[in-house]
């Protein structure tokens, strides 16, 4: 497997519901298009939540939210790949090989350095059922389930000891979203203060639309953890969707190693390609 491409994206890892069904898939070098999730994720400006009152984001700053992950390195006790739990090591990223996932490298064209890594899920969903239950059937269902697709896009960045940093970047990120002709707000989110945006972009088919997202940002000592939700995921509003969940399930596996180079706050945690996804994925297929 090489470590870079001349452009795009290196597709390294898909997972089925099955484990047997886990292997490494060829490289691609197109470019990961958020267009490919459901056009149900289409949104209007008129969908994103409202904005909070500044007082109550300072107070959702100073809770802990990462009792459940995402963890620091130094707050597990092992990071080995399990047939239950498969792991793929990035570097300053540890993941879980989630079901029904594909794992994906967006790849800096000129530098071949990782940018990030975005998982893109598939959620099954039977209408009708418990959401709160397994989607799964009765035996005398004659129905197919609904499938969803969302994707999240992870980037880990060096912060101060004292944290905060999330507070200064949202307000940058929410000012550049407006300045592009989108929509920026801020509400509570499962990890605190969440960020939502619509950015205008162009279909394939060359209508102008707006591009919804989610930001969800976990800080641990000396970094911040950032998740970008597309898709379906990125337009539910219900927190016990099984969409939702399925996203949020593996936002809280990844696992941080910050190391101790000196590095400023805000500057990207380098990623590296994997070396076990190709051999682990073989011996699974035999």
């Amino acid at each position: 497997m090489r470590a870079k491409c001349a452009k795009g994206t290196h597709v390294i890892f898909k997972r089925g519901k099955k484990r047997d069904s886990e292997s490494a898939v060829e490289e691609s070098t197109d470019d990961v298009a958020v267009d490919e999730l459901d056009e149900s994720a289409e949104a209007d400006q008129e969908s994103v939540a409202e904005d909070v009152a500044d007082e109550d984001l300072a107070a959702l700053d100073e809770l802990d939210w990462r009792s459940s992950g995402p963890y620091d390195i130094s707050e597990v006790e092992g990071i080995e790949s399990t047939e239950e739990s498969p792991k793929i090591d990035l570097g300053s990223l540890i993941l879980t090989a989630v079901p029904n996932a594909e794992l994906r490298l967006q790849v800096a064209e000129e530098t071949g350095e990782i940018m990030s890594a975005m998982l893109v899920l598939e959620t099954q969903v039977y209408e009708g059922f418990d959401k709160l239950s397994p989607v799964e059937p009765p035996a005398s269902a004659n129905q197919k389930p609904q499938t969803y697709s969302s994707a999240l896009e992870l980037g880990a960045y060096a912060a101060p000891r004292s944290g905060g940093l999330w507070a200064e970047l949202r307000e940058e990120i929410s000012r550049s979203a407006t300045e592009a002709g989108g929509t920026a707000s801020l509400g509570e989110g499962p990890f605190g203060v969440e960020l939502r945006r619509l950015i205008p972009v162009t279909t394939p088919d060359g209508e102008e639309g707006y591009q919804p997202s989610r930001m969800w940002v976990a800080e641990g000592p000396r970094w911040l953890l950032r998740g970008i939700v597309y898709g379906q995921a990125a337009i539910e509003d219900d927190a016990d969707s099984p969409v939702v969940a399925d996203v949020l399930s593996a936002f809280r596996q990844v696992i941080v190693r910050r190391g101790d180079e000196a590095m400023a706050p805000g500057d990207l945690l380098p990623l590296t390609m994997p070396t076990n996804v190709g051999a682990e994925s073989e011996a699974s297929d035999t």
